[in-house]
């Protein structure tokens, strides 16, 4: 099949998902949210590797949604896609006018100093959901609340904007595994509401002005609108799709969810390559535009993939995208995850362009990455101690780093390292780097002027050796730069480390807080500093 042959298909899928009736955004999300006809998107294998989707037409109810045909969907969450489902698991715990207009526990100055620990799993008899946000004082190092039955693994926290006015700034979100969505108060360190949005969840984030929320799932493949204020449901928008690498068709699972200055909500549709633009400034919340794996960049590069026994040539958004990453303020360049093609693609806002696919360290995985504003963005890998460096004004490979000896490269990766301060910032020139995947665990420092592993002082931190199964996580700077602050996670340990002498200078042990007995280990994860409201970086 000659090069004449693919480009028009490329135009076609990209129009098709363009009208939402492609072959990611299915019909579903059209039928389901406006009572249109359903497209149900099949597929023909094809000379090479590429699956040809093709489009057939059939009807539906424009009612409730029913399970699309196919043995795939059977034992998926697709309750959820009834906003009236949703909208029924509304919990108002606290009444947000009864609240104290100033923090209870500390000094509202101080609220840089707080962050929200995650502890994936907090278990104890009588606590109905496993898992709690727990206030830590990074100041005086110590925990100054834990709110239970906050869901089942709970993930990610998102903050509001310094900019907002003090009632919406107050609050912040969090999201667990089992997409219980949490309205968090950070004065009284209270959850004040509380709804279920799906069976299994990664992430969720407001508008850039605090007025609307999307939160999306990977069971059963959706994303959900609601008002910031409220928790009110306000649309549903369903995902099916087949792709070159998942030719059955299937919901499509969400994965990460980013928010732009420009207007636009980003949401990665794993399954189906596709990264969705939906406008939130539209109270439709219409998807304007799908960047997909079938694209091609504007620097005509080509990353060779070996998946299975076949070979594939990614050049737009790559296997799996699994994060978003602004690349500057106002989220005009945005870095995408191809955590299956081991590749990130850069993509323009504003031009709605893919510019270059960078090919990264085995299974990236940036977290928040170390953004070096206007020069570098860094980011961690999973299955190998490499750090993939982009240069910023070449949106292209700068270098790779090797981990240091404390951590063999050949055991192992990480997840996450330390973005910039509210100013752009970068402590001393250092961005540290966690080693969850290693067969050694702990966090050590890059330069960011030598971009090398940088030679002691500071040394690396090293929490623990040779223990598999235990994650050291989520390395995040105190707002002075003095230090580092990491979890142990599947243990009860968190790390506070100089950052100037790597050294570990104080140690929370979660079980010490209260005298319950627990079903099974603390398991810190995610440490969210509510320094990030100043922050445009997020």
């Amino acid at each position: 099949m000659g090069a004449e042959d693919k480009q028009p298909r490329r135009d076609f899928l990209k129009a098709a998902a363009m009208a939402g009736i492609g072959f990611a955004v299915g019909s579903w999300a059209v039928a389901l949210s406006r009572g249109k006809a359903v497209v149900e998107v099949t597929q023909e294998k094809v000379v090479e590797t590429r699956v040809i989707p093709q489009v057939q037409v059939m009807q539906t109810a424009p009612t409730a949604p029913a399970a699309p045909p196919h043995p795939a969907f059977e034992k998926r969450g697709l309750a959820y896609l009834n906003p009236e489902t949703i909208q029924n698991t509304l919990r108002v715990l606290v009444p947000e006018d009864s609240l104290s207009p100033k923090p209870t526990a500390y000094n509202i100055n101080d609220l840089d100093w707080i962050a929200i620990l995650i502890e994936s799993r907090y278990h104890e008899p009588g606590v109905e959901m496993v898992g709690a946000y727990t206030f830590l004082d990074m100041k005086n190092f110590n925990v100054l609340k834990r709110l239970k039955n906050a869901g089942d693994r709970v993930h990610v926290v998102r903050f509001g904007r310094e900019e907002w006015p003090e009632n919406k700034r107050r609050f912040a979100l969090g999201m667990s595994r089992d997409c219980w969505l949490s309205k968090i108060d950070l004065y009284t360190m209270q959850i004040v509401r509380q709804i279920k949005i799906g069976v299994d969840c990664r992430s969720a984030a407001y508008d850039k002005d605090g007025k609307y929320i999307i939160a999306g799932s990977k069971d059963p493949g959706h994303v959900v609108i609601l008002d910031a204020d409220t928790f009110k449901v306000l649309k549903v928008i369903p995902f099916l799709g087949v792709s070159k690498f998942f030719p059955t068709p299937m919901m499509g699972r969400q994965g990460a969810i980013l928010t732009t200055d420009l207007g636009y909500w980003l949401v990665n549709v794993k399954d189906a390559e596709m990264v969705l633009v939906i406008d939130y400034r539209d109270p439709e919340f219409p998807i304007v535009h799908a960047f997909t794996s079938y694209d091609n960049n504007s620097k005509n590069r080509s990353v060779k993939v070996q998946i299975g026994d076949k070979t594939y040539e990614v050049t737009g958004i790559g296997k799996s995208p699994h994060e978003l990453n602004k690349l500057d303020k106002e989220g005009r360049y945005v870095a995408v995850t191809g955590q299956e093609s081991n590749t990130i693609s850069i993509l323009d806002m504003k031009n709605f362009e893919i510019i270059n696919v960078v090919p990264c360290g085995k299974k990236p995985h940036p977290g928040p990455g170390t953004l070096v504003p206007g020069k570098y963005f860094l980011t961690n890998a999973i299955a190998e101690g490499k750090i993939t460096v982009i240069n910023l004004q070449t949106m292209d490979v700068e270098k790779y780093i090797t981990y240091p000896k404390e951590f063999p490269a050949d055991t192992g990766g990480g997840l996450y390292s330390t973005p910039p301060l509210p100013d752009g910032r970068i402590p001393k020139g250092l961005a540290w780097f966690d080693t969850s995947f290693n067969i050694n665990k702990g966090v050590f420092a890059v330069d960011i002027n030598l971009m090398d592993v940088a030679t002691a002082p500071p040394k690396p931190a090293v929490f623990s050796t040779n223990k598999p199964g235990k994650w050291a996580m989520h390395p995040g700077y105190t707002p002075d730069g003095r230090y580092v602050i990491s979890a142990l996670e599947r243990t009860d340990s968190v790390y506070r480390v100089d950052a100037e002498t790597g050294e570990i200078v104080g140690t929370i042990k979660l079980k010490e807080i209260e005298p319950v007995q627990l079903l099974e280990e603390p398991s810190p994860t995610g440490i969210f500093p509510a320094w990030r409201i100043k922050a445009p970086w997020f």
